[in-house]
């Protein structure tokens, strides 16, 4: 069974600023020389935060976004290893996945959900989905990644959630909950895993079924009172 909330742990991970739900901006222009950590000229860096991925031709692999130093420059955190093609810049924000929870799971989920640690495998606790993830035909462990929305004021309501609707294709299973949950690793532990923080948990309110069909979790109105996530 689940209780649908937003996990006590996202909250308090929100202040040490370990989530960025900024969609990704691709294609941008701009320039870097090779060599340099700085990419210049571009139209705005308005949705742009530190820690989102950077990526385009000749900018380093794994390369993140170490500050921001105007309106139209950032400094990345790896050199170019070469000079940066304007048309190719993105900036990405982090990796969210969705998965769903099988029919009579043995652990409650809810707020005190922390990480999902190994879907699929070992003993289900707060740090572990384990094995009361759902499975069956069309699904895979550890779910389907989530497109970001970036956060926008609802009246004084902060909302997000994710686009398209989370799905699963020529699926035959059955679910009663899914739990978000944060992917790239942006937070330091003392143990592993670093990722696969948990963001919410969402009850169907009973078990659902698909069989040879399209599982779609429709989302609420993006939109205070009623958005997936809120910061009211």
């Amino acid at each position: 069974m689940a209780t649908t909330a937003i996990c006590n742990s996202f909250k308090m991970e929100l202040l040490k600023a370990a989530h960025c739900f900024n969609a990704t901006q691709s294609s941008l222009a701009g320039a870097g020389s090779n060599g340099a950590f700085t990419i210049t000229g571009l139209a705005s860096t308005a949705n742009v935060s530190v820690g989102m991925a950077a990526g385009g031709t000749n900018v380093a692999a794994g390369a993140i976004v170490a500050s921001i130093d105007s309106a139209s420059q950032v400094t990345v955190s790896k050199a170019h290893t070469g000079t940066v093609t304007s048309g190719t810049i993105s900036f990405t924000g982090d990796v969210f996945k969705a998965l769903l929870i099988k029919t009579s799971p043995s652990r409650t989920f809810d707020g005190t959900q922390t990480n999902v640690g190994t879907p699929g495998s070992g003993t289900p606790s707060a740090s572990n989905v384990g094995t009361d993830e759902t499975s069956g035909t069309g699904y895979t462990s550890g779910g389907v990644t989530l497109g970001n929305i970036t956060p926008a004021l609802s009246s004084t309501t902060a909302t997000t959630q994710f686009t398209p609707d989370p799905s699963w294709t020529t699926a035959t299973f059955s679910a009663t909950a899914m739990v978000v949950y944060n992917n790239s690793t942006r937070l330091g532990a003392a143990a592993t895993p670093l990722n696969g923080r948990t963001v919410g948990v969402y009850d169907f309110g009973g078990t659902q079924t698909v069989t040879a069909g399209t599982f779609t979790v429709l989302q609420p109105v993006n939109a205070a009172g009623t958005a997936l996530i809120q910061i009211a």
